[in-house]
């Protein structure tokens, strides 16, 4: 087709590429409305209403993958930071995808292990580690607790020997590393400072209860790919000491940090990081005549981040002179908090007209709370919308479900996943009322948590019979 002859679908096409980006591989237009990898939007909204998420199988799989393949070095064992999307689907792909669990939180560790994760193939590392935390992690006797002061260090110790077990540990190290005045992991909360780094191997190897396996470092937002090298350097540095110190370590953990896209800002990606960082440890382990370590890198935002979307309706307008504002159903607090704590860009797809022009600035796109912090996104250009028309964010995957709050009463959206099959399964379902509101109606502590004995009988066997673990909240005992 000639489409000189037909303008208005010229016209057509051209705005409907000014919406789309190439990050997003299974947005398509059809007649003018968004589909994802031939699925409706708006027949999905019809189906489930809205607001939700959805994920994208194909997507999340598709970097799993690309991740994997971008690191030469062998063995390489990466880890999905689990706090982006805990999910469990999302879990089941990040295992069947031969990915390992880095948790934060005994909640965490519990949903790994409900995904199928065997606890050998789960790390634990936070800044602080409750009683139970410690208890559960060493019974279960998971692959590593990343140990992140000599602080946390006592106390795991001290955990260790009450159970008179050996624990595996990974030391997390803050390497000093600095980039200009925005990037300085001196001014971060994570691991043990570089001058103490000595001092804690020490201590880690002399241990009767500790076996330390490893060393950790964790970058937070990484800006530039070389932050990595830099890391490694440092890192591996201590590898030497440790070797000399009589303690040959089995993994090298560099965390996560890897960017997803927002916005029109370009982010490095996992293949430049790879190349040069494989071939630069490859160097160093000769160097030094280090024992050939396992490799661990823990991405999280670049798994899922750019393979979510949030759905959600236009209920209104209010109009000030030549300020408009719109009023959505969906929000901040209860489904995309991420504007609330970082100035974080989404992209706005106006759905059910994606072949419109975007002629009408929205000084505001409102969310559905009693709170004026609540925009979505300020100053954007989208076609002449209507009540009732459907909007889509893009790249929310990470963070934003697992951050949302119930602020207002109001419930947290449920979760779609379109499976790699083309079928759609909701994988969180909508709240109700009763759970949003059990803990202060029903204040008596609980005696037991079903799951979390459920899930101890089934991993631990009889390692914990007559053995109490108590939580804040509830009391399990093993009959």
């Amino acid at each position: 087709m000639n489409h000189t002859e037909f303008p208005e679908m010229q016209d057509a096409e051209v705005h409907t590429n000014s919406y789309l980006r190439p990050r997003w591989p299974f947005a398509s237009v059809e007649d003018g409305l968004l589909h994802i990898d031939g699925k409706s939007v708006e027949e999905i909204a019809r189906k489930y209403g809205t607001p939700f998420y959805m994920i994208i199988e194909k997507e999340v799989r598709s970097r799993l993958k690309r991740f994997r393949k971008a690191f030469a070095y062998r063995p390489f064992q990466p880890q999905y930071a689990v706090k982006c999307n805990s999910n469990p689907a999302i879990l089941q792909i990040i295992r069947e995808e031969g990915f390992e669990a880095d948790t934060s939180s005994m909640g965490e560790i519990m949903l790994a292990l409900k995904a199928g994760f065997r606890p050998d193939q789960i790390t634990l590392t936070n800044q602080y580690k409750s009683p139970e935390e410690l208890h559960l992690a060493i019974s279960l006797e998971i692959k590593a607790l990343g140990i992140d002061s000599l602080e946390d260090l006592e106390d795991m110790v001290r955990m260790a020997e009450t159970l008179n077990k050996e624990a595996n540990i990974f030391l997390r190290i803050n390497a000093n590393i600095r980039r200009g005045e925005d990037y300085d992991t001196s001014r971060h909360q994570y691991g043990i400072p570089l001058e103490s780094a000595e001092e804690a191997i020490r201590i880690a190897a002399r241990e009767k209860h500790t076996r330390l396996a490893g060393l950790h470092w964790h970058g937070a937002y990484v800006p530039e790919p070389g932050v990595y090298l830099e890391a490694l350097r440092k890192i591996t540095d201590l590898a030497e000491f440790a070797k000399r110190a009589g303690n040959p370590l089995e993994y090298l953990d560099f965390g996560g940090g890897f960017p997803a896209e927002y916005g029109d800002e370009k982010a490095f990606t996992p293949e430049e990081v790879g190349e040069s960082f494989s071939r630069t440890l490859e160097r160093i382990i000769k160097q030094k005549g280090l024992e050939r370590p396992t490799l661990i890198f823990e991405p999280g935002k670049f798994i899922v981040a750019n393979a979510g979307l949030a759905v959600f309706r236009v209920v209104s307008f209010k109009n000030f002179g030549e300020q408009k504002i719109l009023i959505s159903d969906g929000g901040t607090y209860n489904m995309l908090p991420d504007p609330l704590i970082w100035d974080c860009y989404y992209h706005i797809l106006p759905a059910s007209r994606m072949d419109e022009a975007p002629d009408v600035r929205y000084a505001a796109i409102k969310g559905n709370t009693c709170d004026h912090l609540d925009s979505i996104a300020k100053g954007r250009m989208l076609p002449p919308l209507r009540k009732g028309d459907l909007l889509v964010a893009t790249d929310c995957g990470a963070y934003s479900n697992v951050m949302a709050s119930n602020f207002n009463g109001r419930k947290i959206p449920p979760m779609l996943m379109l499976r790699k099959d083309g079928e759609i399964e909701m994988i969180r379902r909508p709240q109700t009322y009763e759970e949003l509101f059990s803990p202060e109606l029903d204040r008596e502590p609980r005696e037991d948590d079903r799951l979390v004995a459920d899930i101890l009988r089934e991993h631990l066997d009889d390692k914990l019979t007559a053995r109490r673990l108590e939580h804040k909240g509830f009391l399990l005992q093993h009959p």
